[in-house]
């Protein structure tokens, strides 16, 4: 009988080094799990009273509650508030907030709050985007509108007419020294965009007129423009010149979103033409950056997309995010603890701020 129990004794002490064994795996993948979790999960919430629109800048985010318009950072503290009064535009850029409604136009340092300029102009004011340098405010109407071109401090330097043109974007290049502006004229048989160049104070510097296809973007890669077609993209310099040597072809792709805080090199995404605008969720996208072109297909399907440095984040509304890398073959996918409908874009040190109604989240990506 002792031998029999002196047989047993070893199974019974691998059973329990077994269990135990089992119990440590366990704790330590919730112990890895826990801070891994943190490190996509950490997020901050905000709770604004109204949302009558809201822009993502560098540092967090700027926005308008029907009276009032509030710089909050990426800690979820407000740095500031301004009262600018009812039905209000404004845009924000990492150099400060426009704002504006009829013909008055107002102009706010993003870090201090302060106002730097506030006057009446002589039109009805469309919009404005504040550069590193000057302050470029678009005029009505809509057609045959005028943009006007201030030093930081107001003082009108020039005003450029645009005669049967409608302006579709503009904004500054060469660290601010020069202005750019892509309108549409639709007077002819076909509608066609031009991309202009001008240098504050001075006449035109260069111009652009594609006869090939319709120029729905512009993306500045250095000191060449990159404008966006239906079928190719094409690289400019600043008088118009194109070098077809860089010519790509991009017939079937739209670019669904670029990353316009990186001047010298953004990244863009495209998306299959069938895939874009809400007709079916987005899975396939291809990475165009300098001599990157690459496509990848993510593991869910996507509602919205964000360029931001190197990075695709892909964001599904089932509660996902995905998170392309340049120079890896492989998309990360997490899980996140809340749900949003609305990805207003992704900060300079990797916060997504997503929102809920009135409610916005500030999800830390790092």
């Amino acid at each position: 009988m002792e031998n029999k129990r002196a047989r047993r004794l070893p199974w019974a002490v691998v059973l329990l080094i077994v269990v135990f064994s089992c119990l440590v795996a366990f704790g330590a993948a919730q112990v890895w799990n826990r801070f891994h979790r943190q490190s996509i999960y950490d997020y901050k919430l905000v709770e604004i009273g109204a949302n009558d629109g809201l822009q993502v800048v560098d540092d967090g985010f700027v926005f308008y509650d029907g009276s009032t318009i509030s710089m909050v950072d990426t800690d979820a503290s407000v740095r500031w508030n301004y009262y600018f009064g009812a039905d209000a535009g404004f845009r924000a850029t990492r150099y400060g907030v426009a704002a504006w409604a009829d013909t008055t136009l107002t102009l706010i340092d993003s870090q201090t709050g302060t106002t730097t300029y506030s006057g009446t102009m002589d039109a009805e004011v469309l919009s404005a985007r504040i550069g590193e340098k000057y302050t470029a405010v678009l005029l009505g109407p809509e057609h045959n509108s005028t943009i006007v071109l201030m030093e930081k401090g107001g003082r009108k330097i020039n005003s450029i007419t645009l005669p049967r043109q409608t302006v579709i974007d503009y904004g500054f290049l060469s660290n601010g020294s020069l202005l750019w502006e892509m309108s549409l004229d639709t007077t002819g048989t076909v509608p066609s965009t031009t991309v202009n160049t001008y240098r504050p104070g001075k006449e035109i510097v260069g111009s652009i007129h594609d006869k090939e296809q319709l120029v729905y973007a512009t993306v500045f890669q250095s000191s060449y423009f990159c404008c966006v077609g239906e079928t190719h993209l094409k690289i400019y310099d600043y008088t118009g010149n194109e070098d077809r040597s860089k010519r790509r072809l991009v017939y079937g792709w739209y670019m669904a979103t670029v990353d316009e805080n990186t001047p010298d090199d953004p990244m863009m995404a495209f998306v299959p033409n069938d895939q874009y605008g809400g007709r079916s969720d987005i899975q396939d996208v291809r990475m165009i950056r300098a001599n990157l072109d690459r496509q990848l297909r993510m593991p869910y399907g996507c509602q919205s997309l964000i360029a931001r440095n190197d990075r695709v984040y892909g964001f599904s509304t089932q509660g996902y995010v995905m998170i392309a890398v340049q120079g890896q073959s492989k998309v990360n996918a997490y899980q996140l603890p809340m749900l949003f409908d609305q990805v207003y874009g992704v900060t300079l040190d990797n916060v997504a701020v997503l929102g809920s109604g009135n409610t916005i989240y500030m999800l830390n990506l790092s």
